[in-house]
C-alpha cells in the first residue's frame, strides 16, 4: 500500500528545503561522535555523510608536506577569487575531494570532505545548519567568503592539534567572515571539538566529553556553554543578540544558544528525525519513544552499551528500519533518512590514543553511498592509495559514468539499483550483509596491522607496510563491488517482468498469487578481508 503524505503544507516545506539545499552543497549530512570512554578499544570516532543529490564523484588523495616555501595561497571563497596566505611549512594529509570531472561539471571547489594530517589531527565539516531570521538579519552571511569547500584543507594543512585547528578555523571567520552556516568537528588523540558557525561572524565551539556520544542531522544542538569543560566563542556572540533583541536566556540567566540563534521554528523533520534516529539507535532505553518535533534531543548523551565500529556503520546506513517512518518498509516518500542514496561519500575516522600521532588515525571511506557500499581504510601514515580509489577522472570526461574505473560511480550505481521498497530485500540486504562481514574483518585486521606497525622502528618501512595493507583492502573491495554489481544487474534483468502474478506452468492459468522474489546469492568470500601482510 502506498501512503501519500504530500499535503500542500508539506510540498511547501519541501520547496523551502530544496531552496536551502541549493544554497549550500552538503545540505543533508549526518554526523556522529563517539568518545573514547564508551568504546571497547579506547579509540575515538567521528563520522559524517557528505550528502547532495547529484552525481559528484570523489576520490582519495594524499597531499605531501611542504617545508619552508613562503608566499603560497589557498582559496577562501568557493570560486577561488578570495585567497589567504598559508604558512611556509604545511603538513601531509589525506582527504577525499571531488575529481576534476566533477569540478568541471559542478563548478565547485574541490571540498576535502574529511582530512587527517601527519600529526593525527582530523576534521570533518559541512553539516549545514540553519540560523533564524533575527540572527541572520543582525549579522548576515558574507557572499564569497569562507565556505565548507575550502575550510577543511586550510585548517588541516597547518594544525598540529585539534585546538589549534579550531583556532585556525575561527580565526578565518574573524578575518574574512563566513559564507555559510555550518557545523564542524575537529579531533586529535587528546581532544574533540564541536564547532557551530551561525552567521557571518558568530560562532561557538566546545570540547566534547570522552564519556558521551553525539548524533545529529542538519541542525544546531548546542544550548549552554557552561555545560562543557572548555569552550571558545566569538566576542559578540552574546552582546549582539542582546543589543538586537533576539537573545533567549535560560538557566542562571545564561544565553541559550539554540533558542537564540536557531530555535524550534527552524527545526524540520528533514533534519530532526535523523537526530532522533541516532539517539534511538545508541540509547534506546532513554529515547525509545516515538519521534517528537518539539523534543530537544541533547548534543551529548550516554549510550546504553559500548559503541563498536559496526554500530557506527549501522548508523550511517540507517533507513529508519523497524519504524513507521521506514521508506523501504512503508513506501513513504516524505522521509529523509540517514542512509541515503544521495550520499556523495561517507567517512568514519578512528583515532587511536596509544599510537604515535603519525599513524594514529584511520579514515574509513565510503566513496559513494555507504548504504549498499563499503568502508575501506586509509591511514594518515599512508604514502599513497590504490590505483582505483586514487584515480582522478579528468575534466574532459565530465558526464562519463564510469563504473569500471572509479569506485564512486560503481557504488553509486550499486546503491541506485538496491535501494527502495521494490529492491532492498531482494538485492540490497544480501549486498549489505556481505559488506558488513567484510568490514568487521577489516576492523580486526586493521588493529593487527597497527599493532605490528607500532613495532617497526624505521618510519618509511612502517608507512609502506600500512600503505600496502590499506591499498590491498581497497583493491579487494573495488573488485568485489564490480562482481556484485554484475550479479545485481543480471538478476534484475532476469526478474524484470512487470507481470507480477504467478501462473500455472502447465495450464498457464493465473493463480492470483503475487510473485515473490527470493534474495540474490553472492558467491564471494568475505574472509579474505581478514588477511594481514607479513
Amino acid at each position: 500500500m502506498k501512503i501519500n503524505f504530500l499535503s500542500k503544507k508539506y510540498i511547501g516545506l519541501v520547496f523551502c528545503l530544496l531552496l536551502l539545499c541549493s544554497m549550500q552543497a552538503s545540505a543533508a549530512c549526518t554526523a556522529v561522535y563517539v568518545g573514547s570512554n564508551v568504546r571497547a578499544d579506547g579509540s575515538t570516532i567521528i563520522a559524517r555523510s557528505n550528502d547532495y543529490q547529484d552525481v559528484w564523484a570523489n576520490h582519495i588523495t594524499v597531499t605531501p608536506a611542504v617545508e619552508n616555501e613562503p608566499g603560497r595561497f589557498m582559496p577562501i571563497s568557493d570560486d577561488g577569487k578570495v585567497k589567504t596566505e598559508i604558512p611556509s611549512t604545511t603538513y601531509k594529509y589525506t582527504s577525499t575531494p571531488y575529481m576534476n570531472s566533477t569540478l568541471e561539471y559542478s563548478n565547485q571547489e574541490h571540498d576535502a570532505a574529511v582530512a587527517t594530517n601527519e600529526y593525527g589531527v582530523s576534521m570533518t565539516m559541512s553539516v549545514t545548519a540553519f540560523p533564524n531570521d533575527e540572527a541572520l538579519k543582525a549579522d548576515p552571511l558574507i557572499d564569497g567568503r569562507l565556505c565548507e569547500n575550502t575550510a577543511t584543507d586550510l585548517v588541516i594543512c597547518q594544525s598540529k592539534t585539534a585546538r589549534e585547528g579550531v583556532e585556525v578555523l575561527l580565526g578565518l571567520v574573524d578575518k574574512y567572515g563566513s559564507n555559510e552556516s555550518n557545523i564542524a568537528i575537529i579531533a586529535d588523540q587528546k581532544e574533540v571539538w564541536y564547532v557551530e558557525m551561525y552567521t557571518g561572524h558568530q560562532y561557538a565551539a566546545v570540547k566534547l566529553p570522552a564519556d558521551k556520544v553525539s548524533v545529529f542531522g542538519n541542525e544546531y544542538n548546542l544550548e549552554y556553554l557552561s555545560d562543557y569543560e572548555d569552550s571558545i566563542s566569538s566576542k559578540d556572540l552574546t552582546s549582539l543578540a542582546d543589543e538586537k533583541g533576539f537573545a533567549v536566556r535560560g538557566k542562571n540567566n545564561e544565553i541559550n544558544l539554540f533558542d537564540t540563534y536557531s530555535g524550534n521554528n527552524t527545526t524540520s523533520e528533514y533534519s530532526h528525525m535523523r537526530t532522533w534516529a541516532g539517539h534511538k539507535l545508541l540509547a534506546p532505553s532513554n529515547f525509545s519513544a516515538d519521534y517528537n518535533h518539539d523534543t530537544m534531543y541533547p548534543l551529548c548523551f550516554t549510550p546504553d552499551e559500548k559503541v563498536s565500529m559496526e554500530d557506527v556503520c549501522q548508523i550511517m546506513r540507517d533507513r529508519f528500519e523497524g519504524t513507521k517512518y521506514s521508506p523501504d518498509e512503508t513506501e513513504r516518500i516524505d522521509m529523509r533518512v540517514i542512509g541515503s542514496d544521495t550520499s556523495l561519500s561517507a567517512h568514519i575516522v578512528q583515532l587511536f590514543h596509544n599510537l604515535s600521532s603519525e599513524m594514529s588515525c584511520v579514515n574509513w571511506i565510503s566513496s559513494g553511498p555507504p548504504v549498499y557500499g563499503v568502508f575501506v581504510p586509509v591511514s594518515n601514515d599512508c604514502i599513497n592509495v590504490s590505483d582505483a580509489y586514487g584515480a582522478n577522472q579528468p575534466a574532459s570526461q565530465k558526464g562519463n559514468f564510469d563504473t569500471d574505473n572509479y569506485p564512486y560511480y560503481l557504488f553509486k550505481e550499486l546503491c541506485t539499483r538496491c535501494v527502495g521498497p521494490d529492491n532492498y530485500d531482494v538485492y540490497g540486504e544480501p549486498v549489505q550483509k556481505y559488506w558488513n562481514e567484510a568490514e568487521s574483518n577489516m576492523f580486526d585486521s586493521m588493529s593487527e596491522v597497527l599493532a605490528h606497525a607500532a613495532s617497526i622502528k624505521d618510519k618509511n618501512e612502517r608507512a609502506n607496510y600500512i600503505t600496502s595493507y590499506c591499498n590491498d583492502m581497497q583493491t579487494k573491495a573495488f573488485n568485489d563491488g564490480k562482481d556484485i554489481l554484475k550479479v545485481v544487474i543480471w538478476e534484475q534483468n532476469k526478474n524484470s517482468n512487470t507481470f507480477k502474478i504467478e501462473r500455472n506452468p502447465e495450464t498457464h492459468q493465473m493463480t492470483g498469487k503475487e510473485v515473490t522474489l527470493s534474495p540474490i546469492k553472492l558467491d564471494l568470500d568475505a574472509s579474505k578481508y581478514k588477511s594481514v601482510p607479513n
